[in-house]
């Protein structure tokens, strides 16, 4: 197949890992591999990326994000781009997408596996689907799978390469759109050439680590709590773990923690369905691990003591009345324990 064009997740190594095995799969060139998350500003630089790549017959392989109502418009764009110059469009997934998303968007796609899926991580889909068989690419997605679904790895080696990955990835979203995708690439590369790490993701890891565990430090001295959640407000840190160290300093079922840097919200559970939660605050995401965009109009920027104590009481009563709590048994297989992933 030639021609392809790559676009992943941004924001952990499920969906740099995808970029990883496509390029191991096809050969694609660096620049032709996009990274995206769900802010609405960085949807629109992607747009023009990958339109500006798309020729005639282009194929777009797009893996590990999902799409709500807000979204769709700047995907639906970027798809019917390429189908107009007889390209193809596979979508590999495993979120859960609005049923408005599901109907119209994944329609146009030629392949589109996408819905909450416990089994598998996008990674695992990009690499059963794409037939990438080496014994390399399977011990890597073995890593993503511990990661995205954030379990505790069997072995040291394991746990401290999803450490690096983790902190190096948080790290690159401190820069400008142009320069993370740079060092996204940079780690894609580095895992399409069959090696897990080198020393610039370790280094960058181990810098942003010092920084990210003075900001969660800082936030746990003042956390919000309402019945049933914890939520903390920082500057830009390792979103996993921010959540579930409020889990675990306060017992609370629910870790939220906003970033005031760029106006995105976290949430990760223990048993609970936040997927739903988040879905009120403009995101999405797994039942038990989700991002969400607060309106900072609403709450004059979360300064203030008063509005991030009524932002609170709102996350509160939009639970209350979805009645997540109820959702979800406790124990429901392959989600964290109550400790945070890196310490």
């Amino acid at each position: 197949m030639q021609n392809v064009i790559s676009l992943t997740h941004a924001t952990d190594i499920d969906g740099v890992g995808s970029a990883a095995l496509i390029r191991m799969k096809y050969g694609i060139p660096l620049g032709r591999m996009f990274f995206a998350d769900y802010s609405l500003e960085v949807l629109a630089k992607v747009e023009k990326e990958v339109k500006d790549a798309i020729g005639d017959g282009t194929t777009l392989i797009i893996a590990d994000l999902a799409v709500n109502d807000r979204t769709m418009p700047y995907f639906m764009r970027i798809v019917k781009s390429v189908k107009a110059r007889n390209g193809r469009v596979f979508w590999f997934d495993h979120h859960p997408w609005s049923e408005n998303a599901e109907r119209v968007l994944a329609g146009l796609c030629d392949v589109a596996i996408l819905g909450e899926n416990e089994k598998y991580c996008g990674a695992e889909i990009t690499r059963i689907e794409l037939g990438v068989n080496s014994r390399f690419a399977k011990d890597f997605c073995r890593i993503v799978h511990y990661s995205d679904f954030n379990i505790k790895p069997k072995t040291k080696g394991d746990y401290e390469t999803i450490g690096y990955y983790a902190l190096s990835i948080a790290s690159y979203h401190l820069k400008s759109h142009e320069d993370s995708t740079k060092a996204l690439r940079h780690i894609a590369y580095v895992i399409s050439r069959g090696r897990l790490l080198d020393k610039k993701i370790k280094d960058d890891a181990r810098r942003f680590r010092r920084m990210n565990d003075r900001e969660v430090e800082k936030m746990l001295r003042k956390v919000y709590l309402s019945k049933d959640m914890a939520v903390g407000f920082a500057g830009h840190v390792q979103k996993t773990y921010a959540c579930m160290k409020l889990i675990e300093k306060t017992g609370k079922d629910i870790g939220i923690y906003v970033n005031l840097k760029d106006g995105r919200g976290h949430m990760r559970s223990i048993k609970s369905d936040v997927s739903r939660l988040a879905g009120k605050f403009h995101g999405g995401g797994h039942i038990h691990a989700a991002g969400f965009s607060p309106d900072f109009n609403r709450y004059n920027g979360l300064k203030k003591e008063s509005d991030r104590i009524r932002f609170v009481e709102d996350l509160q009563q939009a639970a209350g009345r979805l009645r997540i709590f109820s959702n979800v048994k406790e124990g429901k297989k392959g989600r964290s324990s109550r400790k945070p992933m890196f310490n």
